[in-house]
């Protein structure tokens, strides 16, 4: 997943406690990568990258619960989601849930779960933090800051934690850029790290209709899919994706500053 997961507890949280939840979060985030990295040959991206034509195979269920999301975000996106490294041939998969089978219809499909592995690695490390032998209820998980999932507070009497959106237009925009992240997720897509990484699968080429996204779910998986696909949809495009999902976006324009006279640069759906 090429990134680094932190987790922060709230301080009325038992310290070792806390210190074993995150040993164990940390073991289930390896465990992960493991089975969902492109970068082996023992994974289960490799499974799937081997299946022939008309074949099958089995994979974990871990493998399964991605693709089943990656379905969802597909479909609620117009498929501007695609986590197939040939754009829009993710059709080309057939999943029999129950068994944990995937097959191939016609042509070999090589994954790349980049734009939302995080976010469900976030949400198996909240069912640990969650589970009986824990039961925490103050913490906050960080997938490399791009990926966030959040429970309780930060301390007594704040109402969640406390999270900067909006980038460089902090500044710029007259909507509120701190969220106070509580019992859901929030995730951001952009350009200023990495260059334009994020490509539109739908058009060819990268995905720059917005300058960059946030998207804010119930689930870190979800969030963290639709932040991705948000940059290359159009306004009622992502209308229609935050109904579907459950969702909210924020979203910032391409334009100058002159411009911020007339128009707000962030503009938020859902």
């Amino acid at each position: 997943m090429d990134t680094a997961f932190t987790v922060s507890f709230g301080p009325n949280e038992a310290e070792a406690l806390c210190a074993s939840a995150a040993v164990a979060c940390f073991a289930r985030i390896d465990e992960i990568e493991r089975l969902l990295t492109k970068f082996s040959d023992t994974s289960d991206v490799a499974v799937v990258r081997g299946i022939p034509s008309g074949g099958v195979a089995v994979v974990s269920h871990e493998m399964m619960d991605v693709l089943v999301a990656s379905v969802k975000v597909c479909a609620a996106t117009g498929g501007a989601f695609d986590p197939t490294v040939e754009a829009r041939s993710f059709g080309e998969l057939i999943l029999d849930v129950e068994n944990f089978r995937v097959g191939v219809k016609n042509a070999p499909v090589e994954l790349d779960f980049g734009g939302i592995a995080k976010g469900y690695a976030l949400d198996e490390c909240a069912k640990i933090l969650r589970s009986e032998q824990y039961e925490l209820s103050d913490w906050l998980l960080d997938g490399g800051t791009s990926t966030l999932l959040a429970s309780g507070s930060r301390a007594p009497g704040e109402e969640g934690w406390p999270i900067g959106v909006g980038g460089v237009w902090k500044d710029r925009t007259k909507r509120p850029t701190v969220v106070w992240l509580s019992g859901g997720a929030l995730s951001g897509s952009g350009f200023e790290l990495r260059g334009e990484h994020v490509r539109d699968v739908r058009k060819g080429g990268a995905a720059v209709r917005w300058a960059q996204s946030w998207s804010r779910a119930d689930s870190a998986v979800v969030a963290d899919a639709l932040s991705t696909a948000a940059l290359s949809l159009d306004p009622r495009e992502i209308s229609c994706a935050c109904r579907d999902l459950g969702a909210k976006v924020l979203v910032a324009r391409r334009q100058g500053r002159f411009m911020d006279r007339f128009r707000d640069p962030l503009a938020i759906f859902g």
